[in-house]
């Protein structure tokens, strides 16, 4: 009877299974991390994070309170020939130390986000014996994942022909994403008049982007000065309906970005509703509740990175996407293309941009109300609103307790 209750009070006693998360550099490499984590700690596991030191992950998961272990990395691509001699030392270095983390820490499963901070912890992961999942959320896999998949046991990814560029098995799980953003009610189609304005939601990223905070007042000014909107779905020219813009323009930004409404002959005030179709507008240099924003949007115009777009999905609200055609590997591109092919966007240039080509998109999305509602239909059912608890499952199977 002693024996049996030393052996309880033993597996009372014994640790949680216990997974690392590896990844930073972007939000779209941190918040699906986070998202999982949380997932994986409600199932009872402990969670541990690796990442650069001074990257955006440290203060990230510094606020939520997981221990954070700080992993040399340094990027390899776009890098002369020292730099990337440099670069493989650091990693190799990382790599062991990594290795010597997952056995300390006694991990089962190791899940990568991307960004070459990822690396050193998969690649120690795969020396130690341990299973390693990598999260794309791009349409197209990044640079980081494309090559670790040669060491990862299997990939979670956001759609069908992610896995097609990737090295080890692949399950379409979706992108993780904030709660707030399914919760939204469906979209409802405006009246277009004064008391009910379109509303569109400006958002250039937390940052901010200086193209859209230039070009999007130049097309609303034109758009609303030409007065009538060609090739209305009824036939012959309308006249513009109604329209309310909040534009998040970034921290420093708010007013360069007002000076170009007002340079458009539009009035920048703090609310209200619009009328004779001339939009009321208000900038803002941050949104805090982005969900809420979303949410009370029929359109939204934006960069085309994952965390957004799943976000936009999830909320199944119609967009204008202007992709960053700098962005690593053009998966701006590829996400804006994505969701353009299943009728939920319409895309923009985001190289040549100009302000006439982005009043005729505009135009021809206002002069077609339902036109919004039936893309934002079409967001909704790309979105995967169990994304996170997908992959806990993954890792759930990877570290032996499904």
């Amino acid at each position: 009877m002693a024996a049996a209750r030393t052996a309880a009070g033993t597996a009372a006693a014994a640790p949680p299974p216990a997974v690392l998360l590896a990844g930073g550099g972007s939000g779209g490499h941190v918040f699906p991390a986070l998202a999982v984590g949380d997932e994986l700690a409600r199932r009872g596991w402990g969670v541990d994070f690796a990442g650069a030191a001074g990257g955006m992950e440290a203060r990230l998961v510094g606020e939520r309170g997981l221990p954070f272990h700080p992993l040399p990395a340094r990027p390899l691509v776009g890098r002369g020939l020292f730099d990337r001699a440099a670069a493989l030392w650091t990693l190799a270095r990382s790599t062991f130390a990594a290795r010597s983390l997952v056995r300390r820490l006694g991990v089962r499963v190791v899940v990568g986000t991307g960004g070459y901070v990822s690396a050193p912890a998969v690649l120690g992961a795969s020396l130690a014996g341990v299973p390693s999942l990598l999260v794309e959320p791009n349409a197209r896999a990044g640079l980081a994942n494309r090559w670790l998949s040669r060491w990862a046991a299997e990939a979670a990814v956001a759609f069908d022909a992610t896995g097609s560029t990737l090295r080890c098995a692949a399950t379409v799980t979706g992108v993780p994403v904030r709660a707030a953003f399914a919760a939204l009610p469906a979209v409802r189609t405006p009246a277009g008049t004064a008391a009910d304005p379109v509303r569109l939601l400006v958002l250039g990223g937390s940052q901010g982007s200086e193209q859209l905070n230039r070009a999007v007042p130049a097309a609303l000014g034109l758009l609303t000065q030409d007065l009538l909107i060609q090739g209305s779905p009824q036939g012959g020219d309308v006249a513009p309906p109604a329209i309310a813009v909040l534009h998040q323009a970034g921290r420093g930004k708010v007013a360069a970005a007002v000076d170009a409404y007002e340079a458009a002959g539009l009035a920048v005030t703090a609310g209200g509703a619009a009328d004779g179709g001339s939009p009321t507008v208000r900038v803002v240099d941050f949104i805090a509740d982005t969900a809420a924003a979303v949410g009370d949007a029929q359109l939204v115009i934006s960069r085309a990175g994952a965390i957004t777009s799943a976000e936009i999905c999830a909320a199944g609200r119609a967009a204008l996407l202007v992709p960053l055609a700098v962005a690593a590997g053009g998966h701006q591109l590829d996400n804006a293309g994505a969701l353009a092919a299943a009728g939920a966007a319409v895309v923009a240039p985001g190289e040549g941009l100009t302000a006439g080509g982005l009043a005729s998109t505009l135009g021809e999305l206002l002069a077609d109300l339902p036109r919004l509602a039936a893309m934002a239909r079409a967001a909704h059912a790309l979105a995967r609103p169990g994304a996170a608890a997908a992959i806990a499952d993954r890792v759930e199977r990877l570290g032996g307790r499904a």
